[in-house]
């Protein structure tokens, strides 16, 4: 049986050139996430995943860290820009899925809530199209460092996991820091 390989690629951003806004940087503790190459069979062997499943869940969730550094203290959002595959999730590869969760956030040291689209909560999804806001003490957090860690998690349709040779799969996508005020 051939096998599959998987790419997640990341590319950390920049933003804020006006000299009114602070000027960030984001770092990631890895720019690259690379899965082994990995069967059919492999992948069933994954809890959760059957030969029924309309999709199969590429083993446990990759985590990165992400740490965005700012030259003076300002309210942050943060985004993930990448191929949307619906409203909740970005495209992996032609047709799979994955979903990038925010969580352990604090700014300046200190732990931090998590907003996007009037919801708050300890951690949240980034969703295409959507910022997501940090929140300390019941107002937007204002600081110079925010931490954070990213969940990756994929997911490739059944059928797609069929192949006569090898395949890769690729997320790829920019993470940007913008000015919440």
């Amino acid at each position: 049986m051939k096998s599959l390989l998987f790419t997640f690629s990341f590319i950390s951003g920049l933003l804020f050139i006006t000299p009114v806004h602070a000027e960030c940087q984001i770092q990631l503790s890895d720019a690259q996430v690379t899965y082994p190459s990995t069967t059919r069979g492999e992948l069933l062997g994954y809890v959760g995943n059957a030969l029924t499943s309309a999709e199969l869940r590429f083993g446990e969730p990759r985590n990165l860290d992400v740490m965005v550094s700012c030259d003076r203290p300002t309210a942050l959002t943060l985004a993930f820009n990448g191929a949307a595959k619906d409203d909740r999730s970005y495209l992996f590869g032609a047709n799979g899925r994955a979903t990038l969760r925010l969580r352990n956030v604090s700014v300046d040291g200190q732990p931090a809530i998590v907003e996007s689209d009037g919801r708050r909560e300890s951690e949240m999804d980034f969703t295409p199209g959507h910022l997501l806001r940090f929140w300390q003490n019941g107002a937007l957090a204002t600081g110079t460092t925010l931490r954070g860690t990213v969940s990756v998690s994929a997911w490739i349709p059944g059928p797609a996991t069929r192949v006569k040779e090898r395949q890769n799969w690729e997320l790829n996508g920019t993470f940007v820091v913008g000015n919440a005020g």
